[in-house]
């Protein structure tokens, strides 16, 4: 059910899905931050579970985790949060980016039956790579999860092929070569990168990697993403604002400006 939620949702007008990582600042407050983010209109979040060792996340996301590993988020902590989103938030798309570490620790079937349980719509896990996906792929076809690939600037066309191929849900393109993070300066490249990119994919193409303006987003919109995931921006506003009620406000104000006039 989870997965064709996901499949209606990228059939509509493109999304802006915020990345928020489970745990951080408190398990409780991130709970919060997911529900006030589905109620500012965003129909697809992108989730993280905490890990000492995120091999694709920026200074921002780095901190974020590890905030929330020193308020004791274990996986299965963070299962039991996702759980509550799903609950509270039913007809929002959770999609998991998770590292590799956590899943094959668990247990890559148990890991995604929990996950698809808890509400989960698709699993990334970008330490994995395409030649080693394949049980990771089996799994989650039999748990009903979608499957994401991750491809960047410099993936060629016939690697992209074999990557569209393989993914089941969407494929994320990283905005830059290199880790997450705030993104400065010109956005034609990245424009460029998606027109030339989105065309040759039979899945849906989501861009991520420093998005944190409205007309970055509309720009990216325009050349054919269809998902456009704000992270470290995000994971900033909650690092300056992390208590209570200030909180939820400077992250509402910081998230539905991207939503309303990136859309």
């Amino acid at each position: 059910m989870s997965r064709s939620r996901l499949k209606r949702l990228l059939a509509k007008a493109p999304r802006v899905s915020p990345f928020l990582v489970l745990g951080d600042p408190t398990p409780e407050l991130s709970l919060e931050l997911a529900k006030t983010a589905v109620d500012c209109g965003a129909e697809m979040l992108e989730i993280g579970f905490p890990f000492g060792d995120p091999v694709a996340d920026g200074p921002a996301i780095q901190r974020a985790d590890l905030r929330a590993l020193d308020n004791g988020t274990s996986t299965a902590k963070a299962m039991a949060i996702l759980a509550k989103i799903h609950e509270a938030r039913p007809k929002a798309a959770l999609n998991l980016l998770v590292y590799g570490n956590l899943v094959h620790a668990r247990g890559v079937g148990r890991f995604c039956e929990e996950a698809a349980a808890a509400g989960a719509s698709s699993l990334l896990v970008p330490d994995v790579c395409l030649e080693e996906s394949a049980p990771l792929k089996r799994a989650c076809r039999k748990a009903r999860l979608a499957h994401v690939q991750l491809i960047g600037p410099l993936t060629s066309a016939e690697r992209l092929k074999r990557i569209d191929a393989a993914a089941t849900g969407f494929v994320y393109l990283v905005a830059r070569q290199g880790v997450t993070g705030v993104r400065g300066g010109g956005f034609d490249d990245v424009e460029a990168l998606v027109e030339r990119t989105a065309w040759r994919l039979k899945n849906p193409l989501c861009l991520g990697f420093g998005l944190s303006k409205p007309d970055q987003i509309r720009s990216a919109f325009g050349a054919g993403a269809r998902l456009a995931v704000v992270g470290s921006y995000l994971a900033n506003v909650i690092e300056q604002r992390a208590r209570g009620d200030r909180l939820l406000v400077a992250f509402s104000d910081a998230l539905r400006p991207l939503i309303e006039r990136g859309n």
